[in-house]
């Protein structure tokens, strides 16, 4: 998970309506905000699955937001939360955890067949393979997401961070 902060110039009111105008028109977010007392507002952001595999390719980071008043006059902090999304992590370790149980049944003697290690050490690099690429894209993902918002907001700032 990454955290990014940031404060911006405008009430959460005007920032949680512009945010929602730029988003909503874009078919491909899922976009849900909820508002609270004391302008207070939380928002979270995903990209739509469109089919059903892209969960490995494109959706998976999970955005969540919030949006509050400074004790200062006209400014808002914004903190933006990024996490990976669960069914990617349990992808990766499953694949590990599934390639251990094979080395398991082969220390523990259940197994001696040459197959069985080979399926074991494929079964342990694929799952490590997989959670360098998620890593990987993740990263790069995070930056586009700071892109987007910072340009949704109309704010100049240094996203990679």
């Amino acid at each position: 998970m990454k955290d990014w902060s940031f404060q911006v110039k405008n009430s959460p009111v005007e920032i949680s309506k512009h945010l929602k105008s730029s988003l909503e028109s874009a078919k491909r977010f899922a976009f849900d905000m909820k508002h609270h007392k004391g302008d207070r507002v939380n928002f979270s952001l995903r990209k739509r699955l469109l089919l059903p595999f892209e969960i490995n390719t494109q959706n998976n980071i999970i955005v969540n937001g919030k949006i509050s008043k400074t004790k200062l006059s006209n400014e808002t902090d914004v903190v933006v939360s990024f996490s990976q999304h669960p069914l990617s992590k349990l992808l990766t370790y499953g694949h590990i955890v599934l390639g251990l149980g094979f080395l398991a049944a082969i220390i523990l003697e259940y197994s001696n067949n040459l197959y069985t290690y080979l399926i074991a050490g494929i079964l342990i690099v694929i799952g490590v393979l997989l959670g360098f690429h998620l890593k990987r894209s993740f990263d790069k993902n995070v930056k586009e997401y700071k892109k987007l918002i910072s340009e949704i907001l109309d704010q100049n700032l240094n996203y990679s961070k």
